[in-house]
């Protein structure tokens, strides 16, 4: 799965009900619960850092550098994160979104975001 930084905040009229404004994606990362994985964090500009606190990941994401780690999602739900690195003009504050989804949702809940 390719992460990127366009991931960007969802519009002010795009949100529904209980959802936060500056906390909010309009590509979540979806991954399947109960399960190890390993990410692999680089950066094509400026450095980053992906920062998830509620599944206990920080990683720096460095131009030309590989950087590994791995969490182990238990319990199936929604996570959010920001980019913790001051990183430069509109890249301040860049939300990152987490679903932990049940292993037989997993498939078909990846497989839509392929298929446009």
């Amino acid at each position: 799965m390719l992460l990127t930084d366009r991931n960007f905040n969802t519009t002010f009229s795009d949100l529904e009900l209980g959802q936060s404004r500056l906390l909010e994606v309009d590509n979540r990362v979806v991954l399947p619960a109960k399960s190890h994985i390993r990410f692999i964090v680089t950066s094509a500009d400026v450095p980053h850092s992906w920062a998830v606190p509620s599944l206990g990941v920080k990683c720096d994401a460095v131009p030309g550098r590989l950087n590994q780690t791995s969490i182990s999602v238990q319990r199936e739900g929604v996570y959010y994160g920001q980019c913790s690195e001051i990183c430069g003009t509109n890249h301040a504050f860049m939300p990152i979104v987490v679903e932990a989804v049940p292993r037989k949702d997993y498939g078909s809940r990846v497989s839509n975001q392929l298929i446009p």
